[in-house]
């Protein structure tokens, strides 16, 4: 039944709760009123925004809540979005009249993962949570934003995006459930190597499985070899504990794919002088 306009309250004893159309403007002036609350996390917002502006917010029943002196208690995230945003106004469930000591009491459970949502709708029903994570790196990789910053910002990938990126490409969820027990052998966050096994496979089947195989064992690996200088790169890395961002694994190992494919030889992988920029990030071939 659609929402209307009019807002129906009810009252309880500790306060009274309405569902409210609210548009930015209504929001800028709620958080007038946020006067004691966490840091805002800003992918959190990001988020949050992108899913308002796009279409897929849904309304879920989750408060806005403002304490009886009329101190906003939960929801500056939300609110902070829709602050954000041109032209949408949304249903809100507000409750009001709170005690300003049940604040320590919210946002206590435990928020449901990209992963858990894979497995709650059935689209995943094994290692979800690294097929979620990797399908999150996938879609910032095909979006082109490898070659910003020096970190992918997963972040801003909300977990709507990535229900919605699992339902329209079923395919992509069953590719990356048969490489996580590989991802989780090699020397880089399980996700990336998942999101790029996936791509690699999507070039060329059976060179990927080859080329994640020998990535994996090493075995009967010459020297020279791309994929024996990639194994040597990420020990070190894991050996020195270097910080390494996804973007930089991932160009790694597809650097190090592009030169096997070619029956190139080397004694080891090194990224361009300057680092990544959208002109030398490889690409798959």
């Amino acid at each position: 039944m659609p929402i209307s306009s009019e807002t129906t309250t009810t009252t309880f004893p500790t306060g009274t709760a309405e569902v409210v159309l609210v548009d930015a403007e209504t929001a800028r002036t709620w958080l007038q009123d946020n006067r004691n609350n966490r840091s805002v996390r800003e992918p959190r917002v990001r988020q949050y925004r992108d899913d308002m502006t796009s279409g897929r917010w849904r309304y879920n029943g989750e408060a806005i809540k403002f304490a009886a002196d009329g101190s906003l208690l939960d929801g500056q995230h939300r609110l902070h979005a829709l602050a954000g945003t041109t032209d949408v106004t949304l249903p809100l469930l507000v409750v009001r009249g709170l005690p300003s000591d049940t604040q320590i009491t919210m946002d206590q459970g435990a928020k449901r993962s990209p992963g858990d949502q894979l497995s709650l709708t059935g689209m995943s029903a094994k290692n979800t949570t690294i097929v979620a994570a990797a399908l999150r790196v996938y879609m910032t990789w095909a979006e082109g934003s490898l070659a910003g910053e020096n970190t992918i910002r997963h972040s801003d990938v909300s977990t709507t995006r990535v229900i919605e990126f699992a339902e329209a490409y079923p395919e992509l969820v069953t590719a990356a459930e048969q490489f996580t027990a590989l991802a989780v052998r090699v020397k880089a966050r399980p996700a990336v190597v998942c999101a790029v096994a996936v791509r690699l496979a999507e070039i060329d089947k059976t060179a990927a499985m080859e080329f994640l195989r020998l990535l994996d064992t090493g075995a009967g690996l010459p020297t020279g070899s791309p994929i024996l200088a990639l194994r040597d790169r990420l020990d070190l890395i894991k050996s020195h504990r270097i910080r390494t961002s996804d973007r930089e694994f991932i160009g790694l190992i597809v650097m190090a794919w592009n030169l096997w494919r070619k029956g190139r030889q080397v004694s080891k992988l090194q990224r361009p002088k300057g680092g990544w920029t959208p002109t030398n990030f490889p690409e798959p071939r």
